[in-house]
């Protein structure tokens, strides 16, 4: 959840702040946004953009603007699809009664991510390609299984052009040579494989 994430340290700006003030905790910081709060209420995104329209402005001009924000409880899948989407630096954390509660910032987004993914951990990936009506996890998690492999983590996405899904899956053998010709028996499509060392033989 997004409450195990939370970072308290960064700054945050006042109504009477200045664009130019602004800038310069951004700078510091390198951040491309900050959060304007009113008391301890979250108002809006402050965006590095914004701030150099209104240098010598107070920011109080700017609220109305963005604000996105996520709820402690929230998962951290909402928090990466809001970051992604609105292409910020962080993302401000409130409570149900929108009281600040700090930020979650791009950089341990991708930590996370990593770690979710178990990108660090030994062992080797493959790309399936299926048909979104063919896909069965059950079949799969089988045919890897009966290798005496284990999936680390496996993600997903469509092919806008040809509308197959593909299908990245980690398992932890370093050599998927078995894993590959197990698939490939059942007329699975393996796009692409990565490991340590070696070719499939």
């Amino acid at each position: 959840l997004v409450k195990d994430f939370i970072t308290k340290e960064l700054p945050v700006l006042k109504n009477f702040d200045t664009g130019e003030y602004a800038l310069a905790l951004m700078d510091d910081f390198k951040l491309k946004h900050l959060p304007l709060l009113s008391e301890n209420i979250y108002r809006c995104l402050v965006s590095e953009k914004t701030c150099w329209r209104c240098l010598i402005q107070l920011l109080l001009s700017v609220i109305g603007s963005v604000s996105p924000s996520v709820q402690e409880d929230t998962h951290i899948y909402e928090a990466l699809a809001l970051v992604t989407r609105y292409q910020l630096s962080l993302l401000p954390v409130v409570s149900t009664e929108g009281e600040y509660r700090g930020v979650i910032t791009h950089d341990k987004l991708i930590d996370i991510l990593s770690e979710l993914c178990n990108a660090d951990t030994a062992g080797s990936v493959f790309v399936l390609e299926v048909m979104p009506q063919d896909y069965s996890m059950t079949d799969i998690a089988r045919l890897i299984e009966a290798n005496n492999a284990h999936i680390l983590s496996l993600l997903s996405y469509t092919d806008k052009t040809t509308g197959r899904l593909h299908l990245i899956i980690k398992i932890d053998l370093e050599d998927v040579s078995p894993v590959i010709r197990s698939f490939e028996r059942f007329n699975y499509t393996v796009l692409y494989y990565f490991m340590e060392k070696g070719m499939v033989d």
